[in-house]
């Protein structure tokens, strides 16, 4: 049987990104190159905290450490879009 690993709770996630919206805003909210999102996103795919979740309606990935959204589009709601941003396990 697989073990279920800790993802961050609903609170965790909230703080987390309240934390990188405000580091986004005061640092001009500069955005990563396409290039740049493509190859954080296949660092990403590689990880032991990748979670990507596909249903009939959505495909969604998240990160099961910092609990952020990843995607390979150039997007608001991306970590890997935001310049800014690191991985919270220094991958990229």
């Amino acid at each position: 049987m697989k073990k279920k690993r800790n993802t961050p709770t609903i609170g965790v996630k909230v703080v987390n990104f309240i934390k990188s919206l405000f580091r986004h805003l005061t640092t001009g909210m500069k955005k990563c190159s396409q290039s740049t999102i493509l190859e954080r996103y296949s660092v990403c795919q590689g990880c032991e905290f990748f979670n990507f979740i596909s249903n009939e309606e959505d495909i969604k990935a998240t990160c099961d450490v910092c609990g952020c959204n990843v995607s390979d589009k150039k997007i608001f709601m991306n970590k890997l879009a935001w310049k800014d941003q690191k991985c919270p396990k220094g991958k990229w």
